[in-house]
């Protein structure tokens, strides 16, 4: 009864700092566009960061940098220039999932011991062996 409850916590708890570990890896930060033209390559972004652009004209595109030059950047849905950029987001940089995977080792860890502590009937240490029964 404990043990299944104890599971059931143990199993949200992950959950829990699982969805919260994956929404905060895809977060997006904002770069300057003036930024972006004086310095190439723009602060945050290189070959394969996720950048969303929008444009002056109203387009938006979502992708992966496969080009940068001095003028723009560029992917799959063609180059776009920094004149034309009205606002530039780059993904921001993940960090280390080793944390969150030393938590959640952590608490299964925990409710492995809260579990076998709430479930053991007896413990006895007896020298020598066996132990006398009482």
């Amino acid at each position: 009864m404990i043990f299944t409850r104890l599971v059931r916590i143990s199993a949200r708890y992950v959950l829990a700092v699982l969805l919260f570990n994956l929404t905060a890896c895809s977060s997006m930060q904002v770069v300057s566009v003036e930024s972006a033209m004086r310095y190439s390559p723009p602060p945050g972004v290189d070959y394969g960061s996720l950048v969303e652009v929008k444009t002056f004209d109203q387009r938006a595109a979502e992708f992966r940098v496969t080009e940068i030059t001095a003028e723009g950047l560029g992917g799959k849905p063609g180059f776009f220039t920094y004149q034309d950029m009205q606002s530039l987001r780059v993904e921001k940089p993940s960090q280390s999932n080793s944390n969150a995977v030393g938590w959640i080792i952590g608490a299964i860890g925990i409710a492995a011991l809260v579990a076998l502590i709430a479930n053991a009937d007896e413990v006895r240490v007896c020298s020598p062996s066996p132990c006398p029964d009482s």
